[in-house]
């Protein structure tokens, strides 16, 4: 009975002897956590993957707009507001060829970031070589807070390069918009 009693208090003592060597305690070996160098690997290889599809999806979008607006039928209005002048635009409608392509209304950022000297592709489209008419009409705030509306009008030539066109939106003396019309090349 008493070798009996040695060895079970031996067996049970046992686990206790073998902790005191091991510095990971009694945990087994399958468990714990060891760095891994391929890990890293894949992490590094996940990150370039990641910039692949947003290089891909970037050239992707300019691929879309040259097809979607070629440079041989590629129209594009523009609005600016002097920013000598306490002008802010509320509303801007644009129609080409009796169509209207653009009905726009500013929020308080926007009539702030034109009078900071912003410009805000207004309409980018597609029209046929030859002489194209287009309106817009507007409304606007001054700095005395009267609200004013307008319009201005005017004609075209669609050649095979593309046509930009800028409205720039000027204050005269007594506080009333008057619009300049210019064609980038």
């Amino acid at each position: 009975m008493r070798k009996l009693i040695v060895l079970l208090l031996t067996l049970a003592l046992l686990p206790l002897a073998g902790a005191a060597e091991s510095p990971k305690g009694n945990i087994p070996d399958r468990f714990t956590l060891t760095p891994d160098p391929e890990f890293r690997s894949l992490e590094d290889k996940v990150k370039s993957l990641k910039q692949d599809v947003i290089d891909l999806s970037t050239d992707l979008y300019k691929l879309q707009e040259s097809l979607l607006t070629p440079s041989s039928t590629q129209v594009n209005f523009y609005v600016s507001v002097d920013g000598l002048s306490d002008l802010s635009l509320d509303s801007v409608e644009l129609k080409v060829d009796n169509r209207t392509v653009k009905n726009y209304i500013y929020t308080a950022r926007e009539q702030a970031a034109l009078r900071r000297g912003g410009v805000q592709q207004l309409f980018a489209g597609n029209l046929p070589i030859g002489t194209h008419r287009f309106a817009a009409t507007f409304a606007s705030t001054n700095a005395a807070g009267k609200v004013s509306r307008g319009s201005v009008s005017g004609q075209f030539d669609k050649e095979l390069a593309p046509k930009h066109i800028e409205m720039k939106f000027v204050a005269d003396k007594g506080g009333e918009p008057r619009v300049e019309l210019k064609e980038w090349e």
